[in-house]
């Protein structure tokens, strides 16, 4: 009895004679190990055989109308740089409508969105230093921040391969995955730097964060926890409030009900992820010798010119109906992110991810940043991941 394979040439078929069947098994034995020969060299030559890859582009002006899954060209790096291949990119909605983007002749840059994101060094340039424990395979995290010049490529994370100076990574924390690593750069370091540096918050201290279910607020609350101060958050839904007590928040306030100062008073430090109207609020609650931190601010001058934006490389501060308010700009710190790296594996902080979105849906992940609803850190993976 003879049986014929759909496809293949008439010489090659099964028969029950043990002769014919060692023969044809070494045939195809010999086929396979030659295709996955060739496989294992495409696999390790693909990044100088292929040189194209997936991103998504914005077109601005406008929203979501204007992102665009585009075919580029993988990113040439310099000596001091390194090429990520990406697994996850942290998603910022309101990037989608920021004016830095505007040339001087009237006309935009077409960006890659993100400023953080987390995958495996794909390509390290010859002069990253040996003690950053850079290589090829190392995973790492990224930050690299639009808000201030630059000479080099700002194009963040949404694509398949993007590319960085070595000083804006290290090395990914092992206990949190590629997803939860990619939520964290922006908004840790900007809880980071606006607690610790600029409010010197400490032990004992009454800490309130406004518009606690935000990305950087969830980071607030957390670091205020671990320091030791007493710690208030406003928010306005039951998911909302749930999700801020199970982080131990001391103190819930439902700011659809009720004003700031009919709720709680002498707080040492406002850490507001809203704006300027909760500025307002905030005076009247803010001890003598309190300090406000504001990472939403417009009455610091025109965020949209480059310059203004380049003089908060240094925190602005003021004094506002006699209380101190600061508004700064965060920015990659190595020893900060290696710091908070630290305490994700040690499980004394942890990343909390509203939504993960595959690549192609990117566009709706966008628009759940634009209602306001995303409990934590909104997530993209990378093509094909």
């Amino acid at each position: 009895m003879n049986l014929h394979i759909e496809g293949a040439p008439p010489t090659c078929r099964f028969s029950n004679s043990s002769t014919h069947q060692h023969q044809t098994l070494h045939h195809y034995q010999n086929i396979f190990f030659l295709n996955a020969k060739y496989l294992t060299t495409s696999f390790t030559t693909s990044l100088t055989t292929f040189s194209i890859m997936q991103a998504w582009h914005h077109h601005p002006p406008g929203g979501t109308e204007k992102l665009k899954i585009v075919n580029v060209d993988i990113p040439e790096i310099a000596d001091d740089e390194v090429l990520v291949r990406v697994h996850a990119a942290g998603l910022i909605w309101m990037e989608l409508y920021w004016d830095l983007y505007k040339k001087a002749d009237g006309t935009y840059k077409t960006p890659i969105p993100g400023e953080d994101y987390s995958g495996v060094i794909a390509k390290v340039g010859s002069k990253v230093p040996i003690e950053r424990g850079l290589e090829v395979g190392t995973e790492v995290m990224v930050f690299v921040t639009k808000a201030f010049s630059s000479d080099r490529s700002t194009d963040g994370g949404m694509a398949e391969y993007a590319k960085a100076h070595h000083s804006k990574m290290i090395r990914k924390p092992q206990n949190v995955s590629h997803v939860e690593a990619a939520s964290v750069p922006l908004a840790a370091l900007t809880a980071w730097q606006g607690l610790f540096d600029h409010a010197k918050l400490r032990a004992g201290q009454t800490l309130l964060v406004a518009g606690g279910s935000g990305p950087t607020a969830l980071w607030a609350i957390q670091m205020g926890k671990m320091v030791g101060a007493r710690v208030i958050a406003t928010a306005a839904s039951e998911p909302s409030f749930k999700l801020l007590k199970s982080l131990g928040v001391d103190q819930v306030i439902n700011y659809k009900e009720v004003t700031l100062d009919s709720a709680v008073e002498n707080v040492d430090v406002v850490f507001n992820c809203v704006g300027d109207e909760t500025t307002k609020q905030a005076l009247k609650v803010v001890s003598e010798d309190g300090i406000i931190v504001n990472i939403v601010d417009t009455t610091v001058g025109d965020l949209t010119k480059e310059s203004v934006r380049d003089s908060f490389r240094k925190p602005g501060f003021r004094k506002q109906d006699g209380r101190t308010v600061v508004f700064f700009i965060v920015d990659m710190n190595v020893e900060q992110l290696t710091k908070i790296g630290d305490l994700l594996d040690e499980g004394k902080l942890k990343a909390v991810i509203g939504s993960v979105y595959d690549f192609n849906d990117a566009v709706e992940g966008f628009k759940q940043g634009e209602t306001g609803r995303a409990h934590g850190k909104i997530v993209v993976k990378g093509p094909g991941l």
